[in-house]
């Protein structure tokens, strides 16, 4: 073993133990921090006591089988809506779904979202076409019954799958 340059002491095992320890808690520090960078971009917005969970994926990401049943087209420059409603349990709430994209361009397609239902769960998809590198716009409307409409409004750079 060599001394330490300043102290001119010998490092004991007990050192070196500690200097792997501290090693081992700085890695696990960075994996906790990048591991939990992309939960702080969680896509929810939240109404009361009631939680609107959004998300637009490229269609291209789907099985094919899974497109067809749910009847979405895939493609490079396809890709669909996907939202639910949450009661303060995580519930499923049924709701009235409605929406709007806007490009940089001003120019406004409407959403068209159609109702899944899967035991306990209860999803509203809405497909969509887009240009390659285009900022759109999403205004979307949620009515819950016996609740104040929600609006939903975001936006996302789609991309084109290569």
């Amino acid at each position: 073993m060599t001394t330490h340059p300043w102290s001119g002491i010998e490092p004991s095992r007990s050192t070196l133990g500690r200097s792997k320890v501290r090693w081992r808690r700085a890695l696990a520090a960075t994996a906790l921090v990048l591991l939990a960078a992309p939960l702080a971009a969680e896509q929810m917005q939240r109404f009361d006591d009631i939680e609107v969970h959004y998300v637009v994926v490229n269609s291209s990401f789907l099985d094919p089988d899974v497109a067809a049943h749910y009847g979405v087209a895939r493609g490079k420059d396809r890709a669909f809506v996907n939202l639910s409603v949450l009661d303060r349990n995580g519930a499923s709430l049924d709701a009235s779904v409605s929406g709007t994209t806007l490009n940089l361009l001003n120019q406004e397609s409407a959403l068209a979202f159609s109702t899944i239902k899967e035991a306990d769960s209860i999803y509203f998809i809405a497909p969509l076409k887009f240009t390659d590198r285009d900022t759109l716009r999403f205004r979307i409307d949620v009515v819950v019954r016996g609740r104040d409409p929600m609006r939903v409004e975001f936006q996302q750079q789609m991309f084109v799958d290569p």
